[in-house]
């Protein structure tokens, strides 16, 4: 079971499409980092530690810090070396096709399961909430985002505050790691709450779900 903040009751649902992503695999000259992910100005990034990141150029995680990206190629440097990156292969060597995108997540001290992603190429944090029936994001938040949630249906959504106004839309895409879904429907709900995006079952309906030991591993499915 994920321990996750009260969960959301909707009383819309609504279908999801989906969008395959790519991802590389280690290259033959045992380079540390790798790409599973590309945008403009920045990348999705398989850690040394075997974590994954989203960074922004100019950002550093894990020692790694990401130069340039765009569509095609990512710079980043590690231990003062320089690398150069695409999704399909590497500095030198070959390359191996991942089959699926994956992405493990680690529960916090409250058994809690909190991810770095993007909605529509900008940048959050979610919550996995599997109560949720979609996304879930507070209107304060979807402002911040540019979403222009007042042209979606409107209706209301029973929280633990009560019933609280909200807008149904649909988000052109939401990104965890290397896994990419668009078309994702979302309730934005007036106010400040919830604080963290609910990462609902609009989008993890396209992932298998495995938890052990408090490691949530999500797999993308096809």
């Amino acid at each position: 079971m994920f321990r996750t903040l009260p969960p959301l009751v909707f009383a819309l649902f609504l279908g999801a499409g989906v969008l395959g992503a790519s991802s590389a695999g280690w290259g033959a000259d045992g380079s540390p980092v790798d790409v599973v992910g590309l945008f403009k100005d920045r990348a999705v990034l398989r850690l040394p530690n075997g974590n994954e990141a989203m960074l922004r150029v100019g950002e550093e995680k894990g020692g790694v810090a990401l130069l340039a990206a765009d569509a095609n190629q990512a710079r980043v440097r590690y231990q003062g070396k320089t690398y150069r990156l695409n999704l399909s292969s590497r500095i030198r060597g070959g390359y191996k096709k991942v089959d699926q995108a994956r992405v493990t997540v680690n529960a916090d001290p409250l058994g809690q399961f909190y991810v770095r992603g993007a909605v529509n190429q900008r940048f959050v944090n979610f919550l996995v909430d599997t109560g949720a029936s979609v996304v879930a994001i507070s209107s304060q938040v979807a402002d911040g985002l540019g979403i222009d949630y007042r042209t979606g249906q409107k209706g209301t959504v029973q929280t633990a505050q009560g019933v609280v106004d909200s807008y149904f839309v649909r988000l052109d895409q939401v990104t965890v790691g290397a896994i990419n879904v668009s078309n994702v429907d979302a309730a934005i709900i007036e106010g400040a709450y919830p604080t963290d995006i609910l990462l609902g079952m609009s989008f993890l309906r396209n992932v298998q779900m495995q938890e052990n030991d408090g490691v949530l591993m999500l797999t993308r499915k096809f």
